[in-house]
């Protein structure tokens, strides 16, 4: 279990975060990916043009760790091993005859490094980084001595060339980051005039220092991996296998090392358990280029919308419901609607062939009434108001015919004339088109419909009023989950607003569905009356 100190943990790491940021311009997401690679142990990779601040980043994250040792080298073609891993010792290699080298100030011994131009180095470099990043171990003349690296950041402006020999070493390197020139026209001002200070003031005991370093690897290793954010990791490593192929080769040593990340963030967000927020991080993780990047951030927009917080299924759920409805409102209309039927006479006229079937009206005084299968906009000068019953004269719509002419009539209650373009559908029922031209059936009014017909409509909707509930109650539940985790230290608000905006749409959608629902018992009823 999490020690006491657990629940302080995220502010403190907040609170550092901020503090590291100071004088950064759209540098914050970067700096805090490069945190947790650091928090976890792992090495970062910087792409993009010179002169972004990758150098500055990795001095900040220096001072993250109190009293660690930094070390920085920019890597050219003619650097050679004694420059990054130390010189060798003269008093050794003359009087005992050993090739020993001198560590202190170089790599072997500093807690953070950062490598530039990374790709440039040779083979002799590169070989000795490889085992220095996977064992963290580094043999010096006869003894293997521990590196106390926690994190290596290394930055170029290219990729590695594809069958260099480089494959091994840019695995290693779990976060991968693209970064840019400062576009924000006041974030470049502000550029401008800063001092551009690598270093800055910590306030006392924010800086981490090497016990609480290590206890905290032994308990990002007790986070749980849920089974809930193990099927979404699945169903992330198949969507990457089938869309990008042989695009995007993700190692079984990648997804482990992605999956402890994901941890790491669990922990320093104050969880005990990995959450679907921070399987968000993988983004930066399992990229190989340029192309493989854009189609995987395309990938985790699709997982943080539809699968993060069950948001597919439950609209799907949705769908079904708003189906057995729509079957519901088919039954209905198919029973009840005014049809048309072939004239006994034919008056010559084309398209006079067809007449509605009135037999089954009931008078009120000249006029019919037809309810609409369900309110609709029919009223071009208020799209809001909604029409529930429409009223026509008996010798006006006896004389109506299928040729797309307007109708004369009124809305219920309101005697105000009105023209409503009517229609008929495939099975010659009666339909009335709203506002945006989508037809909605008309119910003739008769004598009151038997119960015996009214029941099963009964009975179907309250099936649908329990199963909307059950849904509301789900749709609740993951939206609470996705609040409780929503203050995140590493996600930035971009990513939790795409999370946020399918939540909208699904609640909008359910509203809705809840609203036309809730409609049909008073229908029922009236046309029980």
């Amino acid at each position: 279990m999490p020690p006491s100190s657990f629940a302080a943990l995220s502010p403190r790491i907040s609170r550092l975060l901020s503090s590291l940021g100071e004088g950064l311009y759209e540098r914050q997401d970067v700096l805090r990916l490069c945190l947790l690679a650091a928090l976890a142990g792992e090495s970062v990779f910087l792409l993009g043009p010179p002169g972004i601040a990758k150098s500055l980043i990795a001095r900040r994250l220096k001072q993250a760790f109190a009293d660690a040792r930094h070390f920085e080298y920019l890597m050219t073609r003619f650097s050679t091993p004694e420059e990054v891993f130390g010189p060798l010792s003269i008093q050794a290699l003359k009087q005992e005859g050993k090739y020993q080298r001198l560590t202190s100030g170089y790599l072997p011994e500093s807690e953070v490094v950062f490598l530039d131009e990374i790709w440039k180095a040779g083979p002799a470099i590169l070989n000795t980084l490889l085992t220095a990043i996977n064992e963290r171990q580094f043999r010096n003349g006869e003894s293997q001595y521990g590196i106390p690296l926690r994190l290596l950041v290394t930055a170029s402006n290219e990729l590695p060339a594809a069958d260099s020999g480089l494959e091994a070493l840019y695995d290693r390197m779990l976060v991968r980051l693209w970064l840019d020139r400062v576009q924000e026209k006041s974030n470049f001002r502000a550029l401008l005039a800063s001092e551009g200070n690598a270093e800055v003031m910590l306030p006392a005991g924010l800086a981490i220092n090497g016990e609480e370093y290590q206890q905290w690897q032994a308990e990002v290793d007790q986070v749980v991996l849920t089974d809930d954010c193990f099927e979404l990791i699945y169903l992330l490593r198949q969507r990457i296998d089938s869309q990008l192929g042989g695009h995007c080769y993700v190692s079984d040593r990648r997804w482990k090392k992605a999956v402890r990340l994901a941890k790491a963030s669990a922990f320093f967000n104050g969880r005990n358990e990995v959450v679907p927020l921070d399987l968000l991080l993988f983004k930066d993780c399992l990229w190989h280029d340029g192309q493989s990047r854009q189609s995987l951030l395309e990938i985790m927009d699709e997982s943080a919308r539809l699968h993060g917080y069950q948001q597919l299924a439950l609209t799907r759920q949705l769908h079904a419901l708003q189906e057995q409805l729509l079957q519901l409102e088919r039954q209905v209309a198919h029973r009840l609607a005014c049809k048309s039927v072939q004239r006994k006479q034919w008056f010559g006229r084309r398209g006079r062939g067809q007449q509605l079937d009135m037999s089954r009206a009931r008078l009120f005084g000249k006029h019919f009434h037809l309810h609409l299968l369900h309110p609709a906009p029919l009223d071009a000068d208020d799209p809001q108001r909604l029409t529930a019953t429409l009223v026509f004269d008996k010798a006006v719509l006896s004389h109506w015919h299928p040729i797309g002419e307007k109708t004369v009539g009124w809305r219920l209650g309101n005697p105000r004339e009105g023209h409503f373009e009517l229609t008929l559908n495939d099975q010659h029922e009666l339909q009335v088109l709203d506002e945006q031209r989508h037809p909605v059936a008309l119910l003739l009014v008769e004598q009151p419909v038997p119960e015996v017909v009214l029941a099963p409509w009964r009975e179907q909707l309250a099936n649908l009023g329990r199963d909307l509930q059950a849904l509301q109650q789900q749709v609740r539940r993951q939206r609470m989950l996705f609040e409780q985790h929503q203050h995140h230290l590493f996600v930035s608000q971009e990513w939790l607003q795409k999370v946020e905006s399918s939540f909208f749409v699904l609640v909008r959608d359910l509203d809705g569905f809840a609203e036309r629902l809730a409609g049909w018992p008073a229908r029922l009823n009236l046309l029980a009356e």
